[in-house]
């Protein structure tokens, strides 16, 4: 029996393409709930994108995997788990931004910054539907506080380079490619799901997870029950158990009617 499930945001709980949430995904996370079932997010995202741009409306969860796992938050925000990338590789980033050039974001545990703009990442968030956050002249700060992700705005070009110089971490391309979230190495969405089911006492058996980009891949591949939206990949429909319609054909709210058997 399904008591917990994990929903990526974007593609999954909203739409690029829309403002504010579809009613269908109310609807899903109202079903859930009255089945007894633990909401949880699993997100690449900040907390403070979450909450300045909006991303979630007035959606309420029970527990939050942010970062790609690397932060793991429970319903009152307090931390359930850090993980944040060795400093080694924070300085080895650093480098290749120096010698590459491309725009660079780094994720502390209550702030995000970028090293300087330019239109690849201007094209990229405007995708997302996300502002740019602030420039950070002295992004050197990334040494003294810990950073949990970074995000270099970059093609596959530079992904030997990358892999090279950042053997501590794992590097995961953006949905459509151009942008990069680069974590702990071993660090994902599964890992953060395993240290939430530790803290509410769940089984791998009693989760589910459902979402439609690269980086839900392990999650998917991990939870008892791995559902792909429509919308996504086709690497991300191989792994899932299930593949339900895609986000503007109300696939959310049919994934969830799937775990409660009502489909």
């Amino acid at each position: 029996m399904i008591k917990a499930i994990f929903f990526d945001i974007d593609g999954t709980l909203r739409d690029f393409t829309e403002q504010g949430i579809r009613p269908s995904t109310y609807e899903a996370l109202d079903l859930a709930r009255k089945a007894g079932i633990l909401c949880f997010v699993a997100t690449g995202r900040h907390l403070l994108e979450i909450r300045e741009e909006g991303l979630l409306g007035d959606l309420r969860f029970d527990g939050y995997v942010l970062l790609n796992g690397s932060l793991c938050l429970d319903g009152s925000f307090s931390p359930i788990y850090k993980n944040p990338i060795p400093p080694s590789q924070v300085q080895a980033m650093l480098k290749l931004r120096q010698d590459l050039g491309f725009s660079l974001i780094f994720m502390e545990e209550a702030a995000m910054y970028v090293s300087h703009i330019t239109p690849q990442l201007e094209r990229l968030q405007a995708q997302i539907g996300t502002a740019i956050p602030p420039v950070e002249p002295f992004m050197e700060r990334g040494l003294e506080q810990p950073v949990y992700q970074m995000i270099p705005y970059t093609g596959d070009e530079h992904l030997p380079a990358l892999s090279a110089c950042l053997p501590l971490c794992d590097i995961t391309r953006w949905h459509d490619g151009g942008a990069y979230d680069v974590t702990p190495k071993g660090g994902s969405k599964q890992l953060g799901i395993e240290k939430v089911m530790e803290h509410y006492g769940l089984t791998r058996e009693q989760t589910a997870a459902i979402g439609d980009g690269y980086n839900d891949i392990p999650m998917i591949r991990y939870a008892g029950v791995g559902i792909a939206m429509g919308n996504g990949n086709d690497q991300v429909k191989a792994a899932a158990d299930f593949i339900t319609d895609p986000i503007d054909r109300d696939g959310l709210l049919h994934g969830v009617q799937y775990l409660t058997g009502l489909i």
